[in-house]
């Protein structure tokens, strides 16, 4: 364990929690030796149709869907929660998150929020939490939307390369996670993604080697590690690559958002595993990975139009 002290913790919270929008109401979990940082807009209309919760991807933050609570009309009927992962953020940690852990802390989250069932919507490792939680919590769940899911049978060679070095990956998180005991630890800086996903349009518009650049900076593990201890990262890196669960434990009714361009999944084996859930389909949108940045309009519209026609009639729980 780390030698850094409680203020240290709470100086590293405050400097790293993200930016509520007006009428966010903040809260704070205690779960097993962690402060778990969350928030909830609640809709304008009373009583909301139902809550949804918004999960977030590795090396990331809740800030991550301030663009599409601002712009959404979602947020005039349900209620709508957001949180800093276990590890992430404001969401300090000092040991090994899980998705299990992580899967925890979402259905303490429901409980302190009095929800009895949410749709859940994550993007890549808050896509695989979100996949596991409906194999575990399936009572929980009125519906799953996965933007850009990492499952195994879809997976790109370049994937399958990363994944191939998971046990490289728990060498060198056990490393580091010596060196943190020693009381060695980098001072993170506030990742703001929203201001972060600007910058970036303007290389995607631009195309041919801006683009290019686009995609190295947001796969690089150097630029992740601005924000995110290396332990967490690392950690972040070995869940992700974790078993996806058998389509028959995934019984509610599911979005997918595919990535056309294909990093790290291929758009036709997705498709595939799709047509093998219970209850769910598939919509590609123009992207290579990180679809809330590269055409948030489009992940809006497919994700308001899926619930619309799904629970428009669903009464808050």
């Amino acid at each position: 364990m780390s030698t850094c002290s409680c203020n240290a913790d709470d100086d590293e919270r405050s400097r790293l929690a993200y930016r509520l929008l007006p009428g966010e109401q903040e809260a704070w979990l205690q779960r097993k030796g962690a402060r778990i940082h969350w928030s909830k807009l609640c809709a304008r209309q009373k009583p909301p149709q139902a809550s949804i919760v918004l999960l977030h991807g590795a090396a990331s933050n809740a800030s991550r869907w301030e663009e599409f609570i601002e712009a959404t009309p979602l947020k005039e009927n349900y209620d709508i929660i957001r949180q800093d992962l276990r590890g992430h953020a404001s969401s300090v940690d000092r040991q090994k998150a899980t998705i299990e852990e992580w899967c925890g802390d979402l259905e303490s989250i429901f409980e302190a929020a009095g929800l009895k069932k949410a749709i859940v919507i994550g993007h890549s490792l808050g896509a695989q939490i979100a996949m596991h939680f409906a194999a575990c919590c399936r009572q929980r769940l009125l519906g799953l939307v996965l933007l850009d899911p990492l499952v195994d049978e879809a997976l790109t060679q370049k994937a399958k390369v990363m994944k191939s070095r998971l046990p490289l990956l728990r060498l060198l998180e056990h490393s580091v996670r010596l060196v943190n005991a020693l009381g060695i630890r980098r001072r993170l800086q506030h990742q703001d993604l929203k201001a972060m996903d600007a910058c970036a349009r303007h290389k995607i518009e631009r195309g041919g080697k801006e683009l290019e650049a686009f995609v190295k900076q947001y796969s690089s593990a150097l630029e992740d590690l601005k924000y995110i201890h290396a332990a967490a990262y690392l950690r972040d890196m070995i869940e992700v690559g974790r078993e996806t669960p058998p389509t028959e434990a995934i019984s509610c009714p599911t979005l997918v958002i595919g990535a056309s361009a294909g990093t790290y999944t291929n758009e036709a084996a997705m498709q595939g595993w799709v047509e093998k859930l219970a209850c769910a389909q598939m919509v590609g949108v123009q992207c290579f990975h990180w679809p809330l940045t590269e055409c948030p309009q489009d992940v809006s519209r497919v994700i308001e139009e899926w619930i619309a026609g799904r629970f428009a009639q669903a009464q808050h729980a």
